[in-house]
């Protein structure tokens, strides 16, 4: 999934016309609830990875609804999505990135 392709889901999901003003704002919701769940998982994982992953993709659109509705998360954030980040950190939480050409992470050959 792409974040476009995720972006017009959760304008879907929220029954909102698609005009410019409205993915504009979904769009930068979206990015904002990618960069705190991201954050709050394993910033060494690439996003292509999470949006292959359909938890993280349920995660990103109940975040980005939840913040559509209360910007502040005065709140704060709901139990649900809590409980998809714990599953999402389990999930990651021994994630090694790719190395390309025979090196190792240490910068050795």
């Amino acid at each position: 999934m792409t974040n476009d392709e995720l972006c017009l889901e959760c304008i879907r999901n929220l029954n909102l016309d698609e005009i410019d003003e409205t993915k504009s704002q979904i769009s930068s919701l979206l990015q904002q609830a990618q960069a705190v769940l991201t954050n709050a998982i394993n910033t060494d994982v690439p996003m292509e990875t999470y949006l292959n992953d359909h938890l993280f993709i349920a995660a990103c659109e109940a975040l980005t609804t939840q913040m559509f509705y209360d910007r502040t998360l005065e709140n704060n954030i709901s139990l649900g999505i809590q409980m998809m980040i714990v599953q999402l950190q389990a999930r990651y939480a021994n994630y090694q990135p790719k190395v390309e050409n025979g090196g190792d992470s240490n910068g050795n050959a």
